[in-house]
């Protein structure tokens, strides 16, 4: 009886832990797309990102931009965890980041971007198969649920 009951508890209490998590992640998205708005409002543009979904939009000098394209001329990748960008003092990174997991940032152009993570739990709301049907990185998971802009579900049909 002992061993059942341990084994009820460490199953609701590990549930409990990773809804926890998936809703740090919902609310870093919430927090990141204010600062990209923030940014967006500033420069008329969305910060590039890297091939490797960070954002590229942290500076170690002062900002400067092209004229023409507003792009930035001197940005170097933010680091999750680490680097501060807009008013975020530091950028939120994956609750499970020490063991690979890692959010996900797209803008190719500027125009438009797009915001990936990976829920753990397979029964949120929030989970996305379409995005999983992409098989982006997120660290060392693969991406399902996802914000962005007002254009990025189109990318998603």
């Amino acid at each position: 009886i002992l061993f059942v009951l341990s084994l009820l508890y460490f199953i609701n209490i590990s549930a409990s832990l990773r809804k926890g998590r998936d809703t740090t992640r919902k609310d870093d998205i919430s927090y990141f797309q204010k600062a990209l708005n923030t940014y967006h409002e500033k420069h008329k543009i969305y910060p590039l990102s890297t091939n490797d979904g960070k954002i590229l939009g942290c500076f170690n000098d002062a900002p400067l931009f092209d004229e023409k394209t507003l792009l930035a001329i001197n940005p170097v990748p933010c680091e999750w965890g680490v680097s501060s960008f807009e008013d975020m003092p530091i950028l939120p990174r994956d609750p499970e980041s020490k063991k690979g997991a890692s959010y996900r940032y797209v803008s190719l152009d500027g125009k438009s971007y797009k915001f990936y993570i990976s829920l753990e739990g397979k029964k949120e709301p929030e989970y996305t198969p379409s995005i999983i049907k992409l098989n982006l990185q997120c660290g060392n998971k693969i991406c399902n649920y996802g914000r962005g802009d007002k254009e990025w579900k189109k990318d998603l049909h």
